[in-house]
């Protein structure tokens, strides 16, 4: 499907990623292997060193709206390469893979799969019309009793007992933006992800999580539930 004859530059920026006051430039490549479509296959990753051979990878991913952000995430004062886009489909999951110069080479500190895996929660139907999400550490008890009624009806029995075998769940990342607060040199990374009802388009929530990167060690700072009704959100 692809050929990488055919690859065109996407993005180019310049920052200074293999030192603090270098000017190199980041290239994103790809083939677009439909017509009036934005989805790239066949990604390329581009650092043209200021004083140095030309540093090249394969993007593990393909996507739509791929881009890239360049940014300190880890404090060193030099700026990583954040590759992003999305997967497509009505999942709407997104794509974020963080990138650090070391030692001639570009190294990965971060992406969305392994972000999934070692951060999970889970999420069930409770009685008297609630849903617990747990994430760890963080427990969280919502209301949803101000949902139709033929909605509580195909979980709930009149008494309130839930009626059914399906269960909640906590979906892969649908949105990581980076952002910096005021009094801070470096960037940190908002991660969020649906809490799924009875079927795909039900979402009960958002946990939106903020971590950092400093040091290149992975910390979360906050963890949260954002509803449309605040009042309906209780932690335990």
């Amino acid at each position: 499907m692809s050929d990488k004859k055919k690859q065109t530059i996407v993005e180019m920026k310049e920052a200074n990623v293999t030192g603090e006051q270098s000017k190199d430039k980041v290239i994103l490549l790809g083939t677009y292997p439909y017509e009036d479509s934005n989805y790239l296959d066949n990604i390329e990753l581009v650092l043209n060193r200021e004083n140095a051979e030309p540093i090249s990878i394969k993007f593990p991913y393909s996507g739509y709206n791929m881009q890239l952000f360049i940014g300190d995430f880890t404090g060193d004062k030099k700026s990583e390469i954040m590759v992003r886009g999305g997967y497509g489909g009505s999942g709407g999951f997104e794509i974020g893979v963080i990138y650090t110069y070391e030692n001639g080479k570009l190294i990965e500190i971060f992406n969305q799969e392994s972000f999934a895996t070692n951060n999970t929660c889970t999420s069930k139907f409770k009685d008297n019309y609630k849903v617990s999400v747990n994430c760890g550490k963080n427990k969280y008890l919502i209301d949803i009793s101000k949902r139709p009624k033929e909605y509580l009806d195909s979980i709930y029995t009149p008494n309130k007992t839930v009626n059914t075998s399906i269960n909640p769940y906590v979906d892969a990342p649908m949105g990581m933006y980076p952002i910096k607060e005021i009094y801070n040199e470096y960037y940190e990374l908002l991660i969020e992800q649906r809490i799924v009802g009875t079927v795909n388009f039900d979402t009960i929530g958002v946990i939106e999580t903020v971590i950092e990167l400093l040091n290149f060690k992975l910390n979360i700072l906050s963890k949260g539930i954002f509803l449309s009704n605040y009042d309906e959100r209780k932690k335990y």
